[in-house]
Formats: C-alpha cells, structure tokens, sequence
C-alpha cells in the first residue's frame, strides 16, 4: 500500500475515466469544462493571450501566429469564420506524465481551446470540432474552430 501511496496515480485515472465514461456526453463535457479552466490557468491562456495581442485581435492573423510556434500548424480555411488548429505533439500534462492516456481526455483539449476564443473574442459564438487526436492513433491532435456569429 505505501508504495501505492506514494507512487504512480495511474489506478486513480484508471477510475476516473471508467467514471466519465459511464457519463453522457453532456455530463462529461461540463466535467472537462472544469478540468480545462484549471489547465489553463496554468499558463495556456497567458501565452494565446499574448499571441492576441501580437494579432492585434485579428483571427486570421491570430491563427497564423499560432502557426508559427514550435510543434503547432494551422490552417486557414475560410477567412475570418474558419480555421484547424493542429498539435504535434500532445500538449497534455496528464498525458505526458502517463496518467491520461484515453482519447476521451482529449475532450479537456477540445474546451482548452472553446475557452480560449470565448476569452478572447468575448462577443463571439465560436464552435470546436475535434477532428483528430495522438491518444487516439492519429500523428497530430487537429482541432477546427468555426466562427458561428
């Protein structure tokens, strides 16, 4: 037991995710809600709100700047309403420590990034698609974001 206290948390993930998975969709979408303002206020909101400010607001040019960062592509696909935001790598701390390791956790990445362009661009409606994930085979996270307003 005192080596399972003080070691790996993998059997609690393990439980956690049997948990979300017995969840409607509805459920575990206001749980990740939650799990990714923690997450991003460890830093991600920081750094896209510098990359704001850098864009001067601008989607488009928000979504180029993004581009530019190590391990991040994008795409611009309709000007101004619609773009893919693509991950190299997975960007999760959970991931990256072993614990997170069903694509289910994705979902989490999937409201990252929906609280981001509501944050930013308050007075918009914006939809996030996730199109593709590293946990679940795929060779990059791809998320699509669809200005609705």
């Amino acid at each position: 037991m005192a080596e399972r206290a003080g070691g790996s948390l993998g059997f609690w993930f393990d439980g956690f995710r049997r948990g979300m998975s017995a969840l409607g969709k509805p459920e575990r979408e206001r749980v990740f809600r939650f799990c990714a303002q923690s997450c991003l206020a460890q830093g991600p909101l920081e750094w896209y709100g510098a990359v704001f400010e850098e864009a001067c607001g601008d989607l488009d040019a928000f979504f180029h700047a993004l581009g530019a960062a190590e391990g991040v592509r994008t795409a611009v696909l309709e000007p101004g309403r619609r773009w893919e935001l693509m991950f190299e790598e997975c960007s999760c701390p959970l991931c990256a420590a072993g614990y997170a390791r069903d694509p289910a956790f994705c979902t989490c990445s999937r409201q990252s990034v929906l609280m981001v362009m509501h944050e930013l661009w308050a007075s918009e409606r914006f939809c996030v698609e996730l199109l593709g994930s590293i946990l679940a085979g795929d060779a990059v996270c791809t998320l699509r974001i669809e200005r609705m307003s």
